[in-house]
């Protein structure tokens, strides 16, 4: 090939046995084969290779490497030029100038695995965000795909690490939580970008839109919430969404009467109390010196469904089970999971209160 190039091109006039003599042909092969090899551009990587095939490494036959260098890259461009004028309606003169920049290279891996990796990164952060996990043995996040909507779930197991602790505490195991998901390949679509990911502390796994009056949003869907330890578990429901609003339920008409009842609320309390926009360290400081208590039911009657409710009691750390819950302890809680509806609760134990004091109750 290089011996083609050679006699398509006039540079090479003269570099053929015509009129030499052996001994300066073969020379002349050697210096062709060595522009052509990859050697390195640099003066001194072209001396080692022409000592290296038994030639003098002297300034005239480095000069000669890079002459048929340049002849070679020259032949190049003028094959790609050709190749371009082919395929476009105008001609290609010469290459396009380099621009000096670092060229942006495309992520390793094909178009679907690397879909397939984002895809698993999504949910995953999510699920991070919900949901309690690092036990002392190491925290593992597995996604799978499912084909249809019977196979969506979500599950945690437990499992043992016994390369974690040294010395004395050799040989002991420890935890290790293993997450196991398993949502619709088009999660992403279907949930992430409706905003339906993660609604008050609860992670959506999948929807399915249904028929839902004017200005609600229905979704049969399946969700995961948070249980004792490390347990996570896989509901199946309705939810209802109007605007920045939502409400789980276990059938379409409680999931559409409690976010109604919730807007309700919101609306009748919203333009008397500035609380509900105030930062959380001054929500805090505000109601931390106060003796309120607040009951399951002061979230039931700010809105709250029985699946947050409960999600938000596991995530913290708070007994359900308690009728009442000094106001320091679901402050503590609203630091570690800041939700609207712990806010709205607080604010209507609170309000409660007040009432009864000023009634001498």
């Amino acid at each position: 090939m290089v011996h083609a190039t050679t006699q398509g091109n006039s540079n090479f006039a003269g570099t053929t046995a015509a009129g030499k003599s052996p001994s300066a042909h073969d020379k002349e092969v050697k210096l062709i084969k060595t522009a052509a090899t990859d050697t390195g551009h640099t003066k001194k990587a072209i001396m080692a290779a022409l000592r290296a095939i038994g030639l003098a490494g002297n300034p005239a036959n480095v000069e000669r490497v890079q002459e048929l260098r340049a002849d070679f890259e020259m032949v190049r461009a003028q094959r790609f030029c050709d190749r371009a004028s082919a395929r476009l309606s105008q001609p290609v003169p010469s290459l396009p100038t380099p621009s000096g920049r670092a060229p942006v290279l495309l992520p390793k891996g094909t178009p679907s695995k690397r879909l397939t990796a984002l895809r698993i990164r999504a949910i995953s952060a999510h699920a991070k965000g919900a949901f309690r996990h690092g036990a002392p043995g190491g925290t593992r996040f597995t996604v799978g795909f499912a084909s249809c909507t019977s196979k969506v779930n979500y599950s945690v197991e437990l499992g043992r690490n016994y390369d974690v602790y040294r010395g004395a505490y050799k040989g002991w195991g420890a935890n290790v939580d293993n997450h196991q998901i398993c949502v619709p390949a088009d999660w992403r679509l279907r949930v992430e970008r409706k905003g339906l990911a993660n609604l008050g502390g609860l992670l959506t796994l999948d929807v399915l839109p249904m028929e839902s009056p004017a200005g609600i949003a229905l979704y049969d869907a399946v969700w995961a919430s948070q249980g004792r330890g490390y347990d996570v578990r896989t509901e199946r429901g309705f939810i209802a969404k109007s605007g920045d609003e939502h409400f789980h339920g276990d059938t379409p008409e409680n999931a559409i009467a409690g976010l109604l009842r919730k807007c309700r609320i919101l609306k009748k309390h919203m333009a008397t109390v500035a609380d509900l926009s105030s930062s959380v360290d001054s929500f805090i400081a505000k109601f931390s010196a106060s003796d309120v208590k607040v009951s399951l039911d002061d979230a039931r009657q700010t809105g709250s469904c029985e699946y947050g409710i409960r999600s938000w009691c596991q995530s913290v750390g708070i007994d359900i089970a308690r009728v009442k819950v000094p106001v320091t302890e679901i402050l503590e809680g609203f630091r570690k999971l800041p939700l609207s509806e712990v806010r709205r609760a607080v604010l209507f134990a609170a309000r409660r209160h007040r009432v009864r004091l000023v009634n001498g109750s």
